[in-house]
């Protein structure tokens, strides 16, 4: 079996915007030579503050050689 590009976890972009691998082909519905990709949450007002919170997460699923590795993530507490 051929080695996988990515790994669930791993940053990524696609087309200059950052994502995360949360799929691989390995995935029960993710096709050969595809991932599935999350781009993140538009930005919410937290339900402890009174806002609604997100909805529900949308992940794309996309062919490897569209994407790119990532870069470094920058940690914040």
């Amino acid at each position: 079996m051929e080695e996988l590009i990515f790994s669930k976890g791993d940053f990524i972009r696609v087309d200059g915007i950052n994502a995360v691998v949360v799929g691989t082909e390995e995935d029960d519905d993710i096709p050969h030579d595809h991932i599935a990709i999350f781009f993140g949450s538009e930005i919410a007002k937290r339900e402890s503050e009174g806002g609604e919170g997100n909805d529900r997460p949308i992940v794309w699923i996309v062919p490897i050689d569209i994407c790119e590795d990532g870069l470094e993530p920058e940690y914040r507490e």
